[in-house]
């Protein structure tokens, strides 16, 4: 395989795991019933598609073998400080769901970081480096406010869904 067609597996690769995370945060805004949830795993997912059509750009781009620009606008700030509502956190026991949809959005953030950050490492060119750089930094910001909410609710949730002794 060239380079060329290197460049293009790799933002391939990239757009799927950019279609993963808009299809869970669609999902989860969809099953959950916390409006404030909702409107949470809707922003995660507008963020991912903005991702993903800056890499179908550069795959557009560089098909027509162009060097693409770097243009990817700074991360939009969630309008809750919290994923969950006080009225949710109240009531833990069986929204199993919710919590599935947090814990399995880390592990798509966090393989997203990990994806993006080799990309970074194994980039020929400055652009290349400077886009994965700021792909792998948006998703750890991502990842980050999905932790938070995560170890704030995991004692409770195991607790009022017995699944712990504490």
């Amino acid at each position: 395989m060239g380079l060329k067609e290197d460049k293009l597996k790799i933002l391939q690769d990239a757009m799927g795991i950019e279609l993963n995370g808009i299809e869970l945060y669609k999902v989860a805004a969809e099953k959950t019933e916390d409006k404030q949830a909702k409107e949470f795993f809707l922003f995660l997912a507008k963020e991912e598609e903005k991702h993903f059509n800056t890499l179908k750009e550069w795959y557009i781009e560089i098909s027509k073998g162009k060097t693409p620009e770097v243009k990817l606008e700074e991360m939009d700030k969630p309008a809750y400080k919290h994923i969950f509502s006080d009225e949710f956190k109240k009531n833990l026991k069986g929204k199993n769901f919710e919590y599935s949809a947090l814990t399995t959005g880390m592990m798509l953030e966090k393989n997203s970081m990990e994806f993006y950050h080799k990309q970074s490492e194994e980039a020929k060119t400055d652009e290349e480096k400077e886009l994965f750089k700021k792909l792998e930094n948006w998703e750890s910001k991502h990842y980050q406010m999905l932790l938070n909410e995560y170890d704030e609710l995991k004692i409770e949730f195991w607790r009022a869904n017995r699944f712990s002794p504490f």
